[in-house]
């Protein structure tokens, strides 16, 4: 038996694999043999390097192959709550852009950054908290008008209340989180308790990946110290299910990382 077989139908649908567009003609293929749902990674190279009509193509293979798909949105150099008008504003056109891509996949969530950086923006929270709310509701006329439920992600946030004062004040249906467990450990130096208080209401999204507090190594769960099975049972225990995405970054980890929670959404029930 081949190794990937040993990975139940359930789970290949349930988890998401992050696979960048720019990484489709490579990996695409074996993803969709194996039948595994995809985040599509939309960077600002597939943006420059692909037409409307590549999009739309690969969005109709897919459905045909009826994979569940979520989108993560650009993030490099993007900064929605910038300081700096100019990049304020090509921030917002970025991502607006990538909304309009995104539509050709009819995505479950799409994901995306706030651009939160401490070095810049630790010691004037408040204004980049107002900045940030007024970037990311202009994104909201797009989502509505296409049907795009939006989970804003951690990343270097030192606390959930940064992101929670932009999604709670914006009060959209279509606007909610994506938990990066991985984040919260390397960046935030938190338990992963506060964040799921915070999120859980609203959380469209779970990002799996791990690492040992020091850096943002994306390993694959179990290799580690993140909790997970705590991290599930605290989901499970309240009848949440958002979408999982296990962002691997090399390849020899895609299949561990899929043992892994087949393993664990077995011994929880989830």
């Amino acid at each position: 038996m081949a190794p990937e077989n040993l990975i139940p139908e359930e789970v290949k649908t349930r988890v998401h694999l992050a696979l960048p567009f720019v990484m489709f003609e490579k990996y695409l293929p074996r993803a969709l043999a194996l039948g595994l749902s995809l985040e599509v990674g939309l960077d600002h190279q597939a943006l420059d390097l692909y037409r409307a009509k590549d999009f739309r193509q690969k969005a109709s293979l897919l459905k045909r192959h009826r994979i569940r798909l979520t989108v993560h949105a650009p993030f490099c150099d993007l900064s929605p709550g910038a300081f700096d008008g100019l990049v304020r504003r090509a921030s917002i056109r970025r991502l607006q852009e990538a909304l309009r891509v995104a539509r050709y996949f009819q995505p479950e969530v799409v994901v995306f950054h706030s651009g939160y950086h401490p070095g810049y923006h630790r010691e004037r929270q408040e204004a980049w908290v107002e900045l940030a709310r007024e970037g990311i509701s202009s994104l909201l006329p797009l989502a509505e008008k296409w049907g795009l439920r939006l989970a804003l992600e951690n990343v270097f946030e030192p606390s959930p209340a940064l992101l929670t004062r932009i999604v709670e004040e914006l009060d959209s249906p279509l606007l909610g989180y994506c938990f990066d467990a991985g984040h919260a450990f390397a960046f935030a130096k938190t338990s992963w308790e506060p964040w799921l208080e915070a999120f859980y209401g609203r959380l469209f999204e779970i990002h799996v990946h791990d690492n040992d507090g020091r850096w943002d190594d994306h390993l694959p769960p179990g290799r580690g110290k993140i909790p997970f099975e705590e991290i599930f049972k605290f989901l499970a225990q309240r009848g949440v299910r958002p979408v999982v995405t296990f962002e691997a970054h090399r390849e020899e980890d895609v299949l561990p990382g899929y043992l892994y929670l087949a393993k664990l959404f077995s011994q929880i029930s989830w």
